[in-house]
């Protein structure tokens, strides 16, 4: 498996210059060698960019036409789309009932705020992330690698450099939720991936993931799950929620820890 997996150059390739390529430009932005008005939009920009690059190189306009269908697939089951938005909210009240019960405080706890998302400049990067998010990292990173090691490792691995591709933005603390703890991040984003993975797998519906993950980002502007907002232990317990109840779902409903046999009996 891991030999099939390193044999996989485009994948490799991407991830290691996705990596590089968003760590430079953020330390470029913070040392003032490139202009502060490109940060906002420009992060996600670069993410596509550097993935529509290294696609191209390998498989030309076969390769583009192949990111891009995953995005058209909206024949699904509808009540895909509504699990989907439902999903991040319900995580979030969820980890704020588990507070509120053990401070004893529960009407206190349960409160929601609207004022950041509704903000047009806020939404539309909200939604910028999203839709580049769920091709580069939902549809190609995991659609590709899944094929290898089944879904629930590949979103694990792709969390990962998920993580990673993060570092940089919260090490500088602008244009993200701030104060993020690193170690949180990762178990939160590992979570992230792996419920992308679980939707994808059951729906191939770029579509769907991308309703899950505005859904995602919105509610962690409107509950006070993250450090700014709630606190620190209250993001630790948003990201171990979230993590668990995916992998309840993986354990009750599929796809399986490994990936399908081939016909020659080589996985």
């Amino acid at each position: 498996m891991l030999q099939a997996i390193l044999k996989d150059r485009e994948l490799n390739l991407f991830l290691f210059l996705i990596v590089a390529a968003n760590t430079a430009f953020i330390s470029a932005l913070h040392f003032g060698w490139l202009p502060a008005f490109l940060y906002n939009k420009g992060r996600f920009l670069l993410l596509g960019g550097v993935l529509v690059s290294v696609v191209f190189a390998f498989r030309r306009w076969q390769g583009i036409w192949e990111l891009a269908q995953p995005m058209t697939v909206w024949r699904i089951n509808p009540l895909w789309f509504v699990f989907a938005l439902i999903w991040p909210p319900a995580t979030c009240a969820l980890t704020l009932l588990i507070k509120g019960l053990y401070n004893g405080d529960l009407m206190g706890t349960l409160v929601i705020d609207f004022a950041t998302v509704t903000q047009p400049t806020v939404f539309a990067t909200v939604a910028l992330g999203a839709f580049v998010g769920e091709i580069v990292w939902v549809s190609y990173a995991i659609g590709r690698l899944q094929k290898t090691t089944g879904v629930p490792l590949a979103s694990q691995i792709v969390g990962v450099f998920w993580t990673l591709w993060w570092v940089p933005i919260v090490i500088i603390n602008v244009g993200v939720i701030p104060d993020l703890p690193l170690d949180a991040l990762l178990v939160n984003m590992l979570g992230v991936a792996a419920m992308c993975g679980f939707i994808y797998a059951h729906t191939k519906s770029g579509l769907a993931v991308l309703t899950l993950q505005l859904s995602l980002n919105s509610s962690l502007l409107i509950f006070p799950v993250v450090p700014d907002s709630g606190g620190v232990p209250t993001y630790w317990l948003f990201a171990v929620v979230y993590f668990v109840a995916v992998f309840l779902l993986y354990a009750r409903f599929g796809p399986p820890m490994h990936p399908p046999v081939s016909t020659n009996g080589v996985s």
